[in-house]
């Protein structure tokens, strides 16, 4: 039983490393908040809210959410890009729309210039 449980611990950076390395998230900024609603017209709002703690304006951010099915393939995604700087210490309060439908999403990418 030890052997099992010392071979399951080896494996598993192994099980989480791919994982990890598809998402993305620059320094200083973090992203909470994430939610999707599906409106009563079928389209689906996904929001997040995405924070600078730099001591700089952040330009050209923009997230990118990965639509999954219940088989847990990736279906499709959809990206939300703000016009202006965010100022340090500011949250910006993502919104993007879809019809697709998906059963779990998560934020993928999240870019700065």
């Amino acid at each position: 039983m030890k052997r099992i449980l010392a071979a399951l611990l080896l494996a598993l950076p192994m099980i989480a490393t791919p994982a990890l390395a598809q998402s993305s998230l620059p320094h200083g900024v973090s992203i909470n908040n994430l939610a999707a609603t599906r409106q009563a017209d079928g389209v689906w709002v996904i929001t997040s809210a995405v924070s600078n703690h730099r001591d700089q304006p952040v330009n050209g951010l923009s997230v990118t959410y990965a639509l999954y099915d219940a088989q847990g393939n990736k279906i499709g995604q959809v990206t939300d890009q703000r016009a202006s700087p965010l100022a340090p210490g500011d949250t910006w309060q993502a919104q993007t729309t879809t019809t697709q439908d998906f059963v779990r999403f998560s934020a993928k990418d999240i870019r700065v210039q």
